[in-house]
């Protein structure tokens, strides 16, 4: 169903910092976007052992922290990952999004520090967002904001779980998730992975504290190459409390392929 302009309006100040930390924090739990691949052990010289990452991607619906922002998006995301130390790195990256179904465009760029702390992977992040149509798109809303976020990551043998704290400055509220997935090798190049997530909002683009949604997803990534994969997905977005007034409970999917070097 698609959602008139007024309908997000109020609560579609979104970003990209979930993607940007809990992928700092080296788990594969999806919050929507994109992820940056940990980075790898230093070599011989720091940026001998840069990772990069380049995305392109197409989604039957957008949706960010369990709102609706748009449907018929193709997106595309870079991201680098460069070790300091050992066990510290600094990721950077840039997401963007456009959709064919209303004016609405989006770039995000994000920083952050991951540690890999051995009983966790913890992750501290800035994003900065820019709405060219309004936040709401076709001249809605703001037309930028800033958030600050934390993550924390943990494997417990073939299960990953995470979960991010996020305070953005333009609602002066906060975004709190917990995701799981366990991915599942069916072939050396074929893997499935089921996740789950849910979210809570306190005052987040709301007057209300309460939890404000379940995701539930299952991708398909197929490893075309040794460093080219494609990842078709579908999954669910079940509305709770502060977003059940702007969406309803939807099934949507897409499909992503990411190039690493």
């Amino acid at each position: 169903m698609t959602k008139t302009n007024t309908s997000i309006q109020g609560a579609a100040i979104l970003g990209s910092l979930a993607l940007a930390a809990s992928a700092f924090a080296g788990t594969t739990v999806s919050t929507g976007k994109g992820t940056v691949p940990p980075a790898p052990a230093p070599a011989a010289g720091l940026f001998d052992s840069v990772g990069a990452t380049v995305d392109i991607g197409y989604d039957t619906h957008y949706f960010f922290r369990g709102f609706l922002i748009s449907e018929q998006n193709v997106w595309g995301q870079v991201a680098l990952s460069v070790p300091l130390s050992e066990k510290l790195s600094l990721g950077l990256g840039a997401w963007y999004t456009s959709s064919a179904d209303i004016s609405y465009d989006e770039l995000d760029l994000n920083a952050g520090l991951s540690l890999d702390a051995g009983f966790a992977k913890i992750g501290l992040g800035y994003t900065r967002y820019e709405f060219f149509d309004g936040s709401a798109g076709e001249g809605n809303g703001v037309d930028s904001a800033d958030e600050i976020g934390l993550t924390v990551g943990k494997a417990l043998g073939p299960v990953n779980i995470g979960a991010g704290y996020y305070y953005d400055f333009e609602a002066e509220g906060s975004y709190i998730e917990l995701g799981i997935d366990a991915p599942i090798a069916v072939t050396d190049t074929f893997s499935i992975v089921p996740a789950a997530l849910v979210s809570y909002g306190d005052e987040y683009y709301s007057t209300d504290s309460d939890f404000q949604h379940v995701k539930l997803s299952v991708s398909f990534p197929i490893k075309l190459t040794a460093t080219a994969t494609l990842t078709p997905y579908v999954a669910g977005n079940i509305a709770l409390g502060t977003t059940e007034e702007f969406t309803d409970d939807t099934l949507y999917g897409g499909v992503k392929l990411s190039v690493s070097f």
